[in-house]
């Protein structure tokens, strides 16, 4: 009999698993009562020594023993006839597999299931001005903030990001309330006193789950020490975390310091404005990191955050991209030499890399930011929009989910994570966090609700949620735009054409204006001539217009650059693509049509991949079954193309209906039905607009509809 037949028949194998099994059970239920009571961590190590020690002891009794109905014996001793090793054997399984159904149950608990927030986390609350002047607030949030940013620096630490962690500020809500809001264990709170070039700084951290002290101190110092003083509660608070928490960390990160106070607090100014993200208060931001870099021309600070302010002003109508892009760059770099590694510089140089098309080198930068500092989420936003544009939405996606958990409460995260789950279809989840969102931000909250509400062609929820923003912010260039566009949709033309002072030009090819819409793109090209965006629509106002002769170098330097790929968000898309094959076959170059229809399917692969059925909803773009309805219409699967492309206008995208190069789609008899749809919802969702605004209009104060647009839906009414 060979061995293995051996360990078989007396259980050893059997034994084997089961010791594991049961050995993985008891860790996790100790590591667990170890943590809860607050145990000495040898404990965990004893047991682990026991059980390692205990392993070979179990399966040298089970080679030797054998359990019989008498009671234990030693194997030898048992005659062959009357042994029940199979009996034994069966009884072990049971017993295995009951077990591995207890460690399944346990693993899924621990993955899936709500349980209380990660030990290692904490949240860094904004700290109280306690000054006389109000007009402190940005020293006592800047020193807040610095503190949050050191803390960021420790690997094994999860740090609330600035925005989630500051939404609090002035709220009458208990910590235990706000750190289980953010899902945290710890709170840092204190405040700040200054009084001419006198501080005190005040700071405790909390245990939120007792909601105990586990440290506090208070600090006077002269201003001119604040960057000593800074490092000092660092140092504090992280040997409050080693103890209590049991981190493995050598020393405390250091801040950043400037060259003298003024440019500091210039620096801290910058911050408390671009945290806000008007137009104008990232103008303001950008004055004073240059003022911050007048007094101190090394502060790298300065450098990284003055070079991102210059591209979050890119599309504000303050800079254009090739603008910001010349002003950027240098700081970017000077920041980086100064201190390589700094996160923010590896974020500004990547983006700046980005902008200038060196994709690869940019997003290495990114990814080299998250390594310095995990907590970073400005920059998984950035890394999502930047792989959504290369087509990679899985990844796109996850960048999304880990900067709504590292900042719960951050504008973009929220808003890119929402969008991403309607796109997937995941509507209860995307209802959950519509819901959890509107303690955070209310006025979004709105939108994203109309938005998830205007689905399947509800066109007005999602126009009405426009105009409260426009409420709220008259002045807002991009919302207006945005609003031009919703107008065209539901055919109201004169309103398109009024609410803003430049309507885009796919709004003016869908009023049918096509040379209008051409002189358009020309001036935005002329303004930023390295604009991707503003050369992807002068390609395609001219290929919309049937001027294809023009249309073609554009459009096919647009197919190059993208890396002949379509992709959703980077100036070749399922429209370009359609235009660029209608251009093809004029000329009868079957082929080139062929490698474009391939790469049409390939973007609808990924979407399929990525869960995807939306491209996305918020800018109208369309569903999944638009863009693989055109590739197979293209290819002259004519039904089956119909066949999906009825089912997009169902869902409510809105196909444009004045564009030459779909021309052989109009033409097909099967598509007057979708048409007659589109044009039946356009006429429906005018109605339902028009029935609010002319009759007690909610928003006279900012916004009138045209002379005579009332009039006639009050004989349209009669009718």
């Amino acid at each position: 009999m060979s061995i293995l037949s051996e360990l078989k028949r007396r259980n050893v194998l059997r034994m084997t698993v089961l010791y594991a099994v049961a050995a993985w059970l008891i860790m996790q239920v100790a590591g667990a009562l170890i943590d809860l009571a607050k145990l000495p961590d040898w404990i965990g190590t004893t047991i682990l020594w026991l059980l390692a020690v205990g392993f070979p002891i179990a399966l040298i009794f089970s080679w030797f023993y054998e359990l019989t109905p008498e009671g234990l014996s030693l194997e030898k001793d048992v005659e062959r006839s009357d042994s029940i090793t199979h009996v034994t054997g069966r009884r072990l399984d049971f017993i295995v597999i009951s077990l591995l159904l207890a460690a399944v149950i346990l693993f899924a608990y621990d993955k899936w299931w709500i349980g209380g927030p990660p030990d290692k986390s904490i949240a860094v609350l904004a700290f109280e001005n306690m000054s006389d002047d109000p007009e402190q607030e940005y020293f006592s949030d800047g020193i807040s903030e610095e503190l949050l940013n050191l803390l960021s620096k420790i690997p094994q630490l999860t740090v609330i990001s600035r925005s989630s962690a500051f939404s609090f500020k002035g709220k009458d809500i208990t910590i235990p309330e706000v750190a289980k809001q953010l899902n945290v264990a710890l709170v840092l709170e204190g405040s700040v006193r200054r009084d001419g070039d006198r501080l005190r700084i005040t700071a405790q951290l909390i245990e939120a789950s007792s909601d105990s002290h586990l440290w506090s101190q208070s600090y006077d110092r002269e201003l001119d020490n604040i960057f000593a003083v800074q490092d000092e509660i660092s140092a504090a608070i992280v040997g409050a975390l080693r103890e209590h928490l049991g981190l493995q960390i050598e020393a405390a990160p250091r801040v950043i310091a400037a060259a003298n106070t003024e440019a500091h607090e210039a620096y801290l100014r910058g911050r408390h404005l671009v945290v806000q993200r008007t137009d104008a208060s990232v103008e303001s931001a950008v004055r004073e990191y240059e003022k911050a870099i007048e007094l101190d021309s090394d502060y790298a600070l300065a450098h990284a955050e003055l070079a991102i302010a210059f591209l979050l002003q890119v599309g504000k109508g303050t800079l254009t991209e090739r603008e910001a892009v010349d002003r950027a760059g240098p700081h970017a770099e000077l920041a980086l030499n100064l201190v390589p590694t700094l996160a923010e510089a590896h974020a500004a140089t990547g983006w700046v890399l980005w902008k200038q098309g060196n994709q690869e080198e940019g997003l290495t930068y990114l990814r080299q930011a998250i390594q310095i500092n995990r907590n970073y989420s400005f920059v998984y936003n950035l890394l999502g929009n930047f792989y959504n544009q290369l087509g990679r939405y899985k990844e796109s996606f996850a960048m999304r989910e880990t900067a709504v958990r590292v900042d719960p409460a951050l504008r973009p995260s929220n808003w890119n994570y929402i969008v991403g789950l309607i796109r997937r279809n995941r509507l209860d989840e995307a209802d959950r966090q519509i819901e959890k969102y509107a303690s955070f931000n209310p006025l979004d909250y709105a939108t994203l609700r109309s938005l998830r509400k205007s689905l399947g062609g509800n066109w007005t929820d999602f126009l009405i949620a426009r105009m409260d923003y426009l409420r709220l912010d008259p002045g807002a260039l991009t919302w207006r735009r945005a609003l031009s566009g919703r107008f065209a949709e539901i055919g109201l033309e004169k309103e398109a054409l009024a609410i803003s002072d430049s309507p885009g030009p796919w709004v003016l090819s869908l009023l049918g204006k096509p040379e209008d819409a051409i002189t358009n793109a020309e001036a935005r090209l002329d303004e930023d001539p390295k604009s991707v965006w503003a050369r992807s629509d002068l390609g395609m106002a001219l290929a919309a217009a049937g001027k294809y002769d023009r249309a073609r170098p554009i459009l096919e330097e647009m197919w190059q650059q993208n890396g002949e790929r379509v992709t959703c968000c980077r100036g070749f898309d399922e429209g370009s693509a359609a235009a660029l094959i209608a251009i093809r076959r004029t000329t009868g170059e079957e082929a080139g049509v062929d490698e474009i229809v391939t790469a049409l399917m390939d973007e609808v692969r990924r979407y399929h991949e990525a869960g995807i059925i939306r491209v996305d909803p918020y800018y109208g773009r369309p569903s999944v079954d638009y863009v693989e309805g055109l590739a197979a219409f293209l290819t002259g699967e004519r039904e089956e193309g119909l066949a999906l492309i009825a089912k997009a206008v169902e869902d409510g995208y809105l196909i444009l209906p004045n564009e030459a190069y779909l021309q052989t789609l109009y033409d097909e008899p099967g598509f007057a039905p979708i048409r007659a749809l589109q044009e039946a919802r356009q006429t429906r969702e005018r109605e339902r607009f028009l029935a609010i605004v002319c009759t007690d209009n909610p928003y006279a104060a900012v916004w009138q509809p045209a002379e005579g647009t009332c009039e006639r839906f009050a004989a349209d009414a009669e009718i």
